[in-house]
């Protein structure tokens, strides 16, 4: 997003090749957090990304990168982002039912549970973008901006806002996973740091440098509801960390390579982790 900004003259001339550092980060660990998540899941036999998160990630890729993304490594990335999650959809409709034991309506339901949220996530997203974009009256335009040869049309505010709600939904329903699971199947230290460290250079990195060297055209990145979430994936991120350092000291193993909560499946073959 912005790679048609015009900044004004007191931006320094670096303003899109740094932008195009943090972002490109940002996107490139989430590639490797993606396929580290396909691959853990497969390895533990359960699914790695919380079904509503999966559902808002497919939805707000698909819309971004068939309707929102003008530049070609944008629309790329989204596409990327979009075959990656295949190999999650698969975790969660393969071996979501064993962690849905509880609620065996849910398990036995997964594909149209994933199929309904995908859709509803995407009309949403179609429906905001389509506010945002319109050509006549866009939201909120600004000096500097273009999309699709229109002037003052902002698509950087527009991911911003979009991504930061994506971004608190993964990572409170991540905390929620795995406190409620109890082990640590689906997850890795590796896959928390590169999904942290992306988040942190794609999101608050770039934002933060938009801000700080346009700050007319970025003000919402201090906005109070913008700090409130900044805050709130950060925080529910660290948490996080703990609960997984707690959880693996704890958890055990079956023979087929799943986890469970430590006290459960004694005398049952298990072995420590």
């Amino acid at each position: 997003m912005g790679s048609n900004d015009i900044p004004p003259p007191h931006v320094p001339p670096t303003y899109h090749l740094i932008t195009t550092i943090l972002l490109g980060t940002g996107g490139a660990l989430y590639t490797a957090t993606y396929l580290l998540m396909t691959l853990q899941s497969q390895r533990d036999r359960t699914y790695a990304m919380p079904l509503l998160s999966l559902s808002m990630n497919v939805g707000w890729e698909l819309i971004f990168s068939i309707y929102v993304a003008e530049a070609l490594p944008e629309r790329l990335t989204f596409l990327l982002w979009l075959l990656l999650d295949t190999g999650l959809v698969h975790a969660a409709l393969r071996h979501g039912p064993h962690e849905w034991r509880h609620a065996p309506a849910v398990g036995a339901h997964l594909g149209a549970i994933l199929g309904v949220g995908i859709a509803w996530w995407c009309a949403a997203f179609y429906a905001l973008c389509a506010w945002w974009l319109d050509p006549v009256r866009p939201v909120n335009p600004k000096s500097g901006k273009h999309y699709m040869g229109v002037a003052g049309t902002d698509t950087t505010e527009l991911g911003f806002w979009s991504a930061l709600a994506a971004q608190v939904v993964l990572s409170v329903s991540l905390l929620a996973q795995i406190v409620v699971r109890g082990h640590s199947g689906g997850a890795s230290y590796g896959i928390w740091a590169m999904r942290f460290w992306g988040s942190v250079s794609g999101l608050l990195a770039y934002y933060a440098y938009c801000w700080v060297v346009w700050p007319e055209a970025h003000a919402y990145f201090v906005n109070p509801l913008a700090v409130c979430w900044s805050a709130t994936w950060v925080v529910a991120d660290l948490v996080y960390l703990g609960v997984l350092v707690r959880v693996r000291r704890t958890e055990r193993v079956l023979s087929d390579g799943r986890k469970v909560r430590g006290e459960q499946e004694k005398g049952k073959g298990l072995k420590g982790q």
